[in-house]
């Protein structure tokens, strides 16, 4: 009898060994570029109405990107990604004036230009994420999360929630997909997926009552656009 639960015990452990190399693996690769642009205007006004003072920023900054999920399988959850963000770098000046007037009515010590450039740098991991329906697969990829390092004198916040892409597979394409072979799904601000909400242009501005006796008139506005692939590859 004991040989006989033995024999049963590993002919189901050899069905379940199969069953499990016979679940497809993939590598999922998530690769994108895109722009950022930054422009702040603030004008320090007087109570009297008169502008004697501002400051104008104007920061770009170049957005890529690379990450890989390798033996990814569907229900299961995504191991750890092999990232990049070479080529992501920021640029910008900051030019304080006397508001139109001639340099000397600004206030003492506040005329002046810098300008700054700095490689952006990592603030995080990129994600993945897979739920099935019945006839799709809907993949959800954040890239690495890009910063300004510190000190690096450009002001800029990336906007890395809008670095995100949403596609859904229908299953009958995953399952004729050969060893080796791949589906590419173009992403982007111009090709929303399932629950992408991407806003092109925010208002950044921040104007303050008046104060001592100043208010501060802002115009700001920050503008994002990218594009990129999600490729699956049958392994």
């Amino acid at each position: 009898m004991r040989w006989v639960v033995a024999g049963l015990a590993l002919s189901a452990a050899v069905a379940s060994a199969a069953a499990a190399a016979s679940v497809p693996t993939y590598t999922v690769a998530f690769t994108g570029s895109g722009t950022e642009q930054h422009v702040d205007h603030q004008r320090n006004i007087q109570d009297s109405g008169l502008c004697d003072s501002a400051e104008h920023v104007t920061v770009n900054a170049a957005l890529a990107w690379t990450a890989s999920w390798r033996g990814f399988r569907v229900g299961k959850p995504a191991g750890a990604a092999a990232a990049g963000i070479a080529g992501s770098s920021a640029q910008g000046s900051d030019v304080k004036d006397a508001c139109g007037l001639d340099l000397s009515q600004a206030p003492p010590g506040w005329v002046g230009q810098t300008a700054c450039s700095a490689a952006l740098v990592p603030a995080g991991s990129p994600a993945l994420e897979a739920r099935k329906t019945s006839t799709a697969l809907v993949i959800g990829l954040t890239a690495p999360p890009l910063a300004v390092p510190v000190g690096a004198g450009c002001d800029l916040n990336v906007r890395n929630d809008q670095l995100v892409a949403h596609v859904a597979v229908p299953l009958t394409k995953l399952a004729a997909l050969k060893k080796g072979k791949s589906l590419t799904l173009p992403v982007g601000t111009s090709r929303p997926g399932p629950g992408d909400y991407y806003t092109s242009s925010i208002d950044c501005s921040q104007p303050t009552k008046p104060y001592e006796g100043y208010r501060r008139a802002d115009d700001c506005h920050d503008t994002l656009s990218w594009s990129g692939t999600i490729r699956i590859t049958r392994g």
